[in-house]
């Protein structure tokens, strides 16, 4: 085989989840640029690194080295180290820093660097300040380097080296070295198949404890992911078993060890990950007090001072209420905890607005929240307040780990009336925080639509409220007649009735169905019309103005694909970051895929790439501020121009488009498409197959969540 050795001066490509890379190498002696792609996953540009392999002419790309084997070594040459120290892995040197160290210490520089890094006071220019930062940026990328040597067989990701050194620094080895699963609970992005894989291979049992209790706890972890509070004993067990392949009797004395040492907590036969326990019963009996405390004490308005105010207002305004909105009106404002449900045209918005003047009038101090930035928005327009997210009424204070509310049960909300909107959003740890804060006494109103999809996040909090029947409920059912008028509500009551609606594509209305049976035609039609025919016929901007909903991410019409070809059409600027096959360019339509509470950024948040840094990272423009990411933070967004349903939960644009084919079918789901229609403020567009919406419809099996709310708030409402 042959064999090169040199400076990478750059990543054209690069996939983190194969290791697949294209690189440029600068050969050290003759200093010639080399195309070399392989199977690298531990490389980065400014690295030495010597491979071996084969020429190859590719038909397209012309001559490549294919790699073969690879590892990262020290420069040999002088020109070697002035390209690594003026890489950009080093901070504070630059090109002409670098020539002039190399150029005092010759081929002695790194050892110079590495033992006696005082003498770079001798170099012109680098006074003692200078060289303290030199030494600190150099030890820092010395301790990422090694670390990357110790790493580079398991095949973790430079990206992920970065982040495991952020957390464990200089005794990240060490740490690893003794319980490689560690990695799972303390490193965003490490799962339990590769912290698994990295102990394999550093000699651990596949039946030691260690790795069994990592196991049980993945598979408690895997299920809060997809919503479940807890799980079932024998369920976690069979889970737990298929995924560390061993026998089962292991598992199920293991899980009672587990249990013992209080990682997870067993509450008769359900198995629960701590947090969540507690949260559960928290949230139990924080409402069932409020609701004891009530009991007879509703501060009910007397029926004709009421009356005579709805009068007051129905003249003013024009209001002509159905009975239920005067019921939920009569509530509220008789102080207390309640529900305020309903769908999309049955007045709940009006509703709302009433209910706020009524306050309002009385000047009572009034807050209004919602789980997202852009629910808040418009719960504030319509209601003419002022309205926040859930995290920054609590005054949420970013610390390590998580976050810490400024407001909770020793420092709650100073207000008389707490209005929380799209509360199906809202999940168990969320909630338990919201509930802390709020006052001992006064009105709290949980306004949400049941027939949306549940939280991202775990439990089923507003489906659990409703089916406990402890806590004070108004569902508003009847369509006013302007929104009966809306084809985009007609057919959402439709759906969530179990009917197929059948769509006449008229001119005047505001859903549409474009039928395509071919996944290429369906996708090359979703990018036709969101980038020539919608803003072409109504005057509207594709990238801020339609937002394309799939009902998955991976797949021949995902999210993946489709953020790709809809980049590709929209977005042409020239300055642009690649990091592995993603691109990522100024102006891009980017989302927060999770909470970052030290940037003040969450789970949904979209944004606008507004600047870039080459080998630094990207600033984003979000409503309320600008977050600047690193190369290694890239991983906490996606880009945007489509997003999945689910993460569309409590947004609402002007026009949505969505692709709907057989190739969903594991997401069909009735909840799904009702919850994607319901986005659409203007018009909407459905694309795709009639079988799979019809599919879709007549699915209305929800997937279950394992969550006890529901009997613990029964149990809490007890005489």
């Amino acid at each position: 085989m042959a064999e090169l050795q040199g400076i990478i001066t750059g990543i054209t490509y690069q996939n983190e989840e194969s290791g697949f890379t294209v690189m440029k190498l600068q050969c050290e002696r003759t200093e010639t640029l080399t195309a070399c792609v392989g199977i690298m996953p531990t490389v980065e540009q400014g690295e030495a690194v010597r491979v071996k392999g084969e020429w190859r002419n590719d038909p397209r790309w012309g001559p490549q080295f294919a790699v073969k084997a690879y590892e990262l070594v020290r420069p040999a040459t002088l020109k070697g180290i002035t390209l690594l120290l003026s890489s950009g892995l080093i901070a504070n040197i630059g090109p002409q820093r670098a020539e002039r160290i190399s150029e005092t210490f010759g081929v002695e520089t790194l050892d110079i660097l590495d033992n006696e890094p005082e003498r770079l006071t001798e170099v012109s220019g680098i006074g003692k300040k200078r060289m303290a930062t030199i030494v600190q940026a150099w030890r820092r990328h010395r301790d990422i380097r090694e670390l990357l040597l110790f790493l580079q067989e398991f095949g973790v990701s430079v990206n992920m080296v970065s982040k495991i050194y952020r957390a464990y620094g200089e005794h990240a080895k060490e740490v690893i070295s003794s319980n490689p699963y560690a990695l799972i609970d303390d490193i965003w992005g490490v799962g339990f198949k590769k912290a698994d894989a990295v102990a394999q291979k550093l000699g651990f049992k596949q039946d030691s404890y260690r790795r069994i209790r990592a196991g049980i706890i993945h598979t408690l972890q895997v299920a809060a992911q997809e919503g479940h509070s807890y799980l079932p004993r024998q369920e976690c067990t069979e889970r737990a078993t298929d995924i560390l392949g061993v026998q089962q009797e292991l598992v199920l004395f293991s899980i009672d060890n587990v249990v013992e040492r209080k990682s997870i907590i067993a509450d008769d036969d359900r198995l629960y990950l701590p947090p969540y326990f507690y949260a559960e019963k928290a949230v139990a009996k924080m409402i069932g007090e409020r609701i004891e405390g009530e009991a007879g004490s509703r501060k009910m308005i007397a029926t004709s001072k009421l009356n005579e105010w709805l009068d007051r207002h129905k003249t003013r305004t024009g209001w002509t209420p159905d009975p239920r909105q005067v019921d939920a009106v009569r509530m509220a404002t008789g102080g207390g905890m309640m529900l305020l449900t309903g769908g999309p045209g049955t007045g709940k918005t009006t509703t709302l607005r009433v209910i706020v003047s009524f306050f309002r009038e009385r000047s009572l101090r009034v807050a209004l929240a919602a789980p997202t930035g852009r629910a808040a928005q418009r719960m504030g327009t319509i209601a003419g307040l002022n309205a926040k997210t859930i995290h920054r009424l609590l005054e949420y204070r970013p610390q390590k780990g998580g976050t810490l509310f400024a407001r909770n049960q020793d420092n709650p909300l100073e207000m008389d009336v707490v209005i929380i909107d799209e509360v199906s959003m809202i999940d168990l740890m969320l909630m338990k925080n919201l509930l802390a804060a709020l006052p001992k006494a006064g009105s709290v109103i949980l306004v949400g639509d049941s027939n949306q999809l549940p939280s991202v996040g775990t439990g089923n909090v507003l489906a659990d409220l409703i089916a406990a029947r402890v806590v004070p409920h108004v569902r508003l059912e009847t369509i006013f007649r302007q929104a009966s008028q809306s084809r985009i509500v007609t057919a959402a009551h439709e759906i969530i009735h179990g009917s197929v609606p059948e769509f006449d594509n008229g001119r005047d209305d505001d859903c549409f169905f474009v039928v395509r049976e071919d996944p290429e035609e369906c996708l090359d039609t979703v990018v036709d019309l969101v980038s020539r025919r919608l803003p072409d016929r109504y005057s509207i901007d594709p990238i801020r103005d339609i937002q394309v909903l799939s009902p998955m991410h991976r797949g021949q019409i995902g999210t993946q694909i489709l953020n790709q070809l809809l980049q590709q059409k929209l977005n042409d600027s020239t300055r642009k970051i690649t990091r592995g096959d993603v691109r990522y360019c100024v102006g891009d339509k980017v989302m927060q895929i999770r909470n970052n509470y030290e940037r003040g950024v969450f789970n949904g948040d979209i944004g606008f790439i507004t600047a870039l840094v080459e080998d630094e990272g990207i600033a984003v423009g979000y409503d309320e501020h600008v977050v600047r990411y690193g190369l290694s933070d890239l991983d906490e967004i996606t880009h945007a121009y489509c997003i999945s349903i689910h993460k569309s939960q409590g947004c609402e644009f002007s026009t949505v488009v969505i692709p709907v084919m057989t190739q969903h079918y594991v997401m069909l789901q009735r909840n799904l498409i009702y919850t994607a229609l319901t986005r659409a403020r203007k018009r909407c567009v459905l694309i795709g197959m009639p079988k799979a919406l019809g599919i879709a419809v007549r699915n209305n099996e929800a997937q279950h969540r394992y969550s006890w709310l529901a009997e613990r708030l029964q149990k809490e409402a007890e005489p």
